[in-house]
């Protein structure tokens, strides 16, 4: 009988079928179907362990013509099942070491799992650490905390399997963000492709450098991708951010003329019409608007935020905004102040409406919103704000500027 140790303590019993003695070396595995002379003869397996998922290698035997390199590169062989003489001769020829009878699957997904908990475990520390500096809004977060995922997943397994792992880790990392560090939906949700690119970028660039190299220029290191990462993590901190002063207009045809329409825009605003499904997926909305005439204010309470696991958050705010301008075809306000959780996405600035008539009953009404970003990095979350404004800019055309 022999064995399979990992450094872990965990160990596998099989079959001795390749060459005598011992093999010392990184466990890694291969899903290909076929093509087991050329793993062992590729230099990207320099001094491992491959473990091959096929349940039978062998089957075709084996030709010097299919060897990647002059000579073979991997220590040791890990199978399921080894099929035909000429393989195992061919093996025990070469000098390797293999193993069948081994349980392939469950050494795989062993192999698998070995780098989920310490990155997560580091990813939680570096939250922790981003939270406490106020940088939980800028790139520091969205970029830098899926990069130091994927970097330590790549320090932690093998290059064939960083990227499956690198994801698994970023999944766990975003579920404890739901559960123990109490994140709502709506941020996971905006988050979770960005996380994804990061982190999978990082692994696949391992896994090519890694497959590229030259088997003597020694083993890549992983932290020259953490050098390149550390430019994009820094929008929105003291180092580095792009203009945050936004401006996204909607313009819509509407029934009415324009007399009618500047009744309607200087009314109390009723906000009885469905929200776009994009709005209704976490955003504060409006629940009632105070108009103080004489100063010029109005107060629009906002209610609701994050929906966590124990429901939506009950967190109510207001939107103070003052009425700057009013006079034919223009309506402008300011924002004065916003208590609302809308704050963690955006602050507003300015509301401009413009109407023209086009004829005695249709005019064109141009909603404008103004604003100042608050989620970093600007080429992530610039366009899924702008696309949220645009779509409130046509709500408020609908449910305000419409008689």
């Amino acid at each position: 009988m022999s064995y399979l140790a990992l450094a872990d303590g965990t160990v596998w019993r099989g079959e001795s079928v390749g060459a005598d003695g011992h093999a010392l070396g990184e466990a890694v595995f291969t899903t290909g179907m076929s093509g087991y002379q050329e793993a062992v003869t590729d230099p990207s397996f320099e001094d491992q362990l491959i473990c091959f998922t096929a349940p039978m290698i062998g089957n075709y035997g084996v030709a010097e013509e299919r060897s990647e390199s002059a000579r073979t590169h991997a220590r040791a062989v890990l199978m399921r099942e080894a099929r035909g003489p000429e393989w195992t001769e061919w093996l025990r020829a070469h000098g390797i070491v293999a193993l069948t009878g081994i349980d392939t699957r469950s050494l795989v997904l062993h192999l698998r799992d070995a780098g989920s908990a310490p990155a997560v475990a580091v990813a939680s520390v570096a939250f922790r650490l981003i939270k406490g500096g106020q940088l939980q809004q800028t790139a520091a977060l969205f970029v830098g905390i899926p990069a130091l995922l994927a970097i330590v997943v790549v320090l932690a397994v093998s290059p064939r399997s960083a990227v499956g792992v690198a994801c698994k880790a970023v999944t766990v990392g975003l579920l404890v963000s739901v559960v123990i560090l109490d994140e709502g939906f709506l941020c996971v949700a905006m988050s979770a492709p960005i996380f994804y690119l990061v982190a999978i970028g990082i692994a696949k660039s391992a896994e090519s450098l890694r497959r590229r190299r030259d088997p003597g220029a020694g083993t890549f290191s992983p932290w020259m991708l953490l050098m390149l990462m550390v430019p994009m993590s820094l929008d929105g901190t003291a180092f580095t951010t792009f203009a945050r002063d936004e401006s996204v207009s909607e313009s819509r045809i509407v029934h009415a003329s324009a007399q009618d329409i500047q009744r309607a825009i200087v009314l109390a605003p009723r906000f009885d019409r469905p929200l776009p499904f994009y709005l209704r997926a976490g955003f504060p909305r409006p629940a009632s608007v105070q108009i103080d005439r004489g100063r010029g204010l109005w107060s629009i309470q906002m209610r609701g935020g994050e929906t966590r696991l124990n429901g939506t958050e009950p967190k109510t705010g207001d939107l103070i905004l003052k009425l700057e301008e009013e006079r034919e075809g223009l309506v402008r306000w300011r924002a004065v102040s916003d208590s609302s959780h809308m704050t963690h996405f955006l602050t507003w600035q300015e509301i401009v409406v413009t109407w023209q008539p086009l004829s005695d009953q249709t005019s064109r009404v141009t909603w404008t919103l103004r604003y100042r970003r608050g989620l970093d990095p600007a080429w992530y979350f610039g366009p899924m704000e702008r696309y949220a404004v645009r779509l409130a800019s046509g709500y408020l055309i609908d449910s305000i500027a419409t008689p």
